[in-house]
């Protein structure tokens, strides 16, 4: 998911979100219309002249399962987002979400984690804080927890921006 969200957002928009402007803006759409589409052509996609992505840099395995998150998975993020990319969901519930299920590893604070920012300091991206607490965290331990509401993930989200920077 890194490398897509450097061009297509993590709100999946491309150039008609949070990219359309600032330092990420490329002009690039983004990934919703392959919503739906077939996954092996998904991920043929990977391959072809634009993005170029070798067996080396995406393999075979990885480029499957970006295909199906592509297809199947990506849902849609702008129902919990207001037009800042700020999450709109209950940070009092997101508070008992994320002390049940994420403070474990984090901490009560954001801070626990000592690889990465603190949480309060990167929550702002309420459409990159819904993608993590659904997909994870690529390369780190922290699991995708897609059997969670897109609701409580945006709850989390929103309580996240409550934690200290």
């Amino acid at each position: 998911s890194w490398r897509c969200k450097e061009c297509h957002g993590w709100d999946y928009k491309g150039k008609d979100g949070a990219y359309a402007k600032g330092g990420h803006a490329t002009g690039i759409k983004g990934i919703n219309a392959a919503a739906g589409k077939d996954p092996v052509a998904v991920a043929a996609i990977f391959r072809d002249k634009n993005h170029g992505y070798t067996e080396a840099q995406l393999s075979a395995k990885d480029a499957s399962d970006l295909a199906l998150f592509v297809s199947k998975g990506q849902g849609t993020l702008a129902k919990y987002l207001d037009a800042a990319n700020k999450s709109t969901g209950n940070g009092a519930k997101g508070e008992a979400y994320f002390n049940t299920l994420c403070a474990g590893c984090h901490g009560v604070d954001g801070k626990k984690v000592k690889d990465g920012p603190a949480l309060g300091s990167v929550a702002d991206n309420g459409a990159e804080m819904m993608h993590k607490v659904l997909n994870g965290q690529p390369g780190e331990g922290m699991p995708a927890l897609r059997a969670l509401d897109h609701q409580i993930a945006a709850d989390i989200a929103a309580h996240l921006t409550k934690l200290p920077k």
